[in-house]
Order: C-alpha cells, then structure tokens, then sequence
C-alpha cells in the first residue's frame, strides 16, 4: 500500500498527514493504519487526512478539528510512503 504523505509544521507544531481514502477514517481502519504509519515517522504526530470529497476529514489520536483548519492541504508538498517495504532505520548508533 502506497500513502502520499507530508511533514508539515501548524501552530508551531510539527505533524505527518498521511492522505487516505475517507472509509479509513474510521476508529478501527484508523487506528490500524496510524500504528503502520508510525515507524516511518518516528516521534512525530500522525494526522489521516481525507481530502478528496469536499471538506477534508482528518482522524488522529488527537484532537484534530482545529489543526485541519489552519492547513492550506492544496499547497502541501507530499511524497510517497510505500507501506509494503520496512521503514528506514533512524536510530542513532549507540557510539
């Protein structure tokens, strides 16, 4: 499964969108894809964005209604996260 994605930066905090389509967005699909996302953006916030019918839904573990509004998604630069190969590893070495 390949996901856009994007780390942006609103209200002085810094957070993952990952764009989905808007049957995710509910507790249990959500819930599941939040924990997939998670290696691949480590100590981050992660926020599920629907954007593609009308207004954008988000889901997080957060409440996200007032950081969904304060996001220009149109102007977003994403990239793709392919959820079927491992994450990077970005643990420091311990030396």
């Amino acid at each position: 499964m390949t996901l856009r994605a994007a780390i942006v930066t609103v209200r002085g905090v810094r957070l993952a969108l990952a764009f989905v389509p808007e049957k995710t967005l509910e507790a249990d699909m959500g819930d599941a894809l939040l924990a997939r996302l998670t290696p691949y953006f480590p100590g981050l916030p992660i926020m599920l964005v629907a954007a593609d019918a009308g207004a954008p839904r988000a889901y997080a573990t957060f409440d996200t209604s007032a950081l969904l509004a304060e996001l220009d998604l149109s102007n977003v630069a994403t990239r793709d996260v392919d959820l079927d190969t491992p994450a990077p590893d970005t643990r420091a070495l311990p030396f």
